[in-house]
This record gives structure tokens, C-alpha cells and sequence, in this order.
């Protein structure tokens, strides 16, 4: 049986326990009127959950959904997307014709650097990922809040991941009012296939903001069933911690391979930089894991290192994962693993 690794969802969660928690949340559904129009409710559960201001929070059908929304309703001119990043601003920009502008950010202390043509315009929607991916790292939140002072435009920050991560720009929400933070249920609360998210701004309280959420977006279901999850977080909260540990279980192991590059992780995922990427990959499948080549990710620099990303598994495939990087390093020269 093969294990698919390139999937970035929460491989500690029980996909069957996951289901009938489901079905117990929404047993007594009915599926023939529609259910909250805004989502509303959960808003009012995200708000006391992530103790950010009931009024920031507005609630879609995941954060895809909710970016694509605000792209459209907020654009004045240009988008500037921080690649590496998730595909969808660039996919937005480029069918709208929009001016867009790609800017490559590789180490988290390039960031404020790398955006200073574009603080001081209005205009510009600036959009980025923390935790990265595919890198993995999630930039500090103290620059975040000094990219926020100095940016005339919007701000959307993607935090999918936030949830393995030791800190959230949540807390810069009531601050800074061009900051947008995006959320889903999909990644460390298991909900991907209901397709629910929340995004939290300031600006959401202000009535001349043009941001239009798409009434009827979030399906009945998977409202109750997040409503149910933030009622009872035990679960999700220990597939957290399990996931932390072993992440850091796999990082510790892979840092003793001679000539490989492991990327610090605040997500449920690594990426390792290796001249032997391609190998790497190709012993993972034969061990039965699937992963990915960064490259083969859209947007990637073409420029940048070879590597692979990898997700956390659970603890039994942590050794093994270890071992089979290992054993292609060492057959391509470099000296096997270390031993403790």
C-alpha cells in the first residue's frame, strides 16, 4: 500500500472516526432547506475559538473560495504575490488580466526587502503564504506587523497551515486594518472534502469595504460539523501534537545525511533541498510512499535548488523515510546516516 505524502492534509486525524463524527454532527440536518446564509454562527464560534473580534470574521466555502472573492472585490490596479505560494493568485491575476507581479522571497529575512517597491502603493495587494510552502517556515510575526506599517495597500496573509505552527498573525488582525488573514478547516481539522474557511480583518467591520461573501456558499453540513469541531477540539488539538513531534522526529533524523538541505518546518510538512531530488522521490515510491519534486509544484522558481517535499507521516514511517534519504546520499558519495 502506498502512502501519499504529496497530500498536505492531517495524516493523524481518523479518517473514520473523522466521518462519523460528521455524521453524528449533522444526523438531525435537514437537507432540504438551506442552512445559514452567512455562515454566521460559525463565525461566532471561530470569534470565541481563535479570540479574535466576532465582526472580523467572515466565513466561505475555504480559503480558496475567500481569496478569490477578495482578489476581485479588492483589486485597484496590481496584485504582488510572494512566490512561492499557492497557485491560486496567480491563476486569479492572469485570467482577469490584471497587472500582476511575481516576487521570489527563498529566505524569511529577504521579505521585507524584496516587497520595498511596492509599500509606499496604495494600489498593490500584496498576498503571501506562513507557513510556506513549499519551504515550510513561517515568517516571523514581529515582520509581518513591520510590513503592515509600512504597506499603503492590502495585506492577505495565507495561514492553512498556521494551525502546526507556534504563532498566528490572528493577533495583528485588530491592529493593523490592511491586514487580511485567511483559515481553513480543510488542512489540521480534517474537513477538506466540505470545503469551509474563514477569513479575520479589521476592515471587515467597516460598511464601505468591498468585500462580498457569496450567500448560500457553505453547505449546511459542513457548517454543523465545524460548529461540532470547535465545540470539541480534543481530537484535532492531539493530531496537532502528534504531528509536532514527529516532524520534529523527522527533521532530527534527516539533518545528519551529509548534503541535504532541511528547511525549517512550522507546517506538516518539509521540504528537503537535495542534488539527488529526483532519486530521492524515486526510492520513497519504492518503499511506498508518494512524494513531490518542488519544482513540480506551479510557480516555483525555476532557478532555485532541487528538492522534495515530504509530509509528516505518522510514527511508524518516520525511521524509514529517514533511511531511504539516507541510503541515496550515501550511494551518490556522501556518508551514510549517522548513528546515534
Amino acid at each position: 500500500m502506498t502512502l501519499n505524502l504529496t497530500w498536505t492534509g492531517n495524516h493523524f486525524l481518523d479518517a473514520r472516526e473523522q466521518a462519523d463524527l460528521m455524521r453524528a454532527a449533522t444526523a438531525a440536518t435537514d437537507i432540504t432547506t438551506r442552512a445559514d446564509v452567512w455562515s454566521r454562527d460559525v463565525a461566532a464560534a471561530v470569534s470565541a475559538y481563535f479570540d479574535v473580534p466576532a465582526e472580523f470574521v467572515r466565513v466561505g466555502a475555504g480559503a480558496t473560495q475567500l481569496i478569490d472573492i477578495l482578489l476581485r472585490c479588492a483589486y485597484q490596479g496590481l496584485v504582488v504575490d510572494v512566490t512561492p505560494n499557492f497557485h491560486l493568485t496567480a491563476t486569479v491575476s492572469r485570467q482577469q488580466g490584471w497587472n500582476y507581479q511575481e516576487v521570489p522571497v527563498r529566505e524569511p529575512g529577504e521579505l521585507l526587502t524584496a516587497l520595498d517597491p511596492y509599500l509606499d502603493r496604495p494600489e498593490a495587494i500584496i498576498v503571501l503564504c506562513s507557513p510556506r510552502n513549499p519551504l515550510g517556515y513561517q515568517f516571523d510575526v514581529r515582520d509581518i506587523a513591520a510590513l503592515l506599517e509600512r504597506a499603503r495597500g492590502l495585506v492577505v496573509l495565507d495561514e492553512v497551515y498556521a494551525d502546526f505552527a507556534p504563532d498566528t498573525a490572528l493577533r495583528l488582525a485588530s491592529t493593523f486594518p490592511n491586514l487580511v488573514v485567511m483559515r481553513t478547516f480543510s488542512k489540521a481539522w480534517g474537513l477538506a472534502n466540505l470545503r469551509i474557511g474563514f477569513a479575520v480583518s479589521q476592515a471587515f467591520a467597516r460598511e464601505d469595504f468591498p468585500f462580498f461573501l457569496m450567500p448560500n456558499s457553505v453547505a449546511g453540513v459542513a457548517q454543523q460539523t465545524a460548529l461540532r469541531l470547535l465545540a470539541g477540539p480534543d481530537a484535532v488539538r492531539d493530531s496537532i501534537d502528534r504531528t509536532i513531534t514527529c516532524r520534529q522526529n523527522l527533521v532530527a533524523g534527516l539533518e545528519k545525511i551529509d548534503g541535504l538541505r532541511v528547511w525549517p518546518s512550522d507546517a506538516n510538512y518539509l521540504c528537503l533541498e537535495s542534488p539527488h531530488a529526483a532519486e530521492i522521490v524515486a526510492e520513497l515510491h519504492e518503499a511506498g510512499y508518494r512524494t513531490r519534486l518542488v519544482h513540480d509544484l506551479r510557480n516555483y522558481p525555476a532557478d532555485w535548488p532541487q528538492g522534495v517535499r515530504i509530509s509528516v507521516p505518522p510514527e511508524p514511517d518516520v525511521d524509514t523515510i529517514v533511511a531511504c534519504v539516507a541510503r541515496v546520499h550515501a550511494a551518490a558519495g556522501g556518508r551514510p546516516l549517522a548513528q546515534p
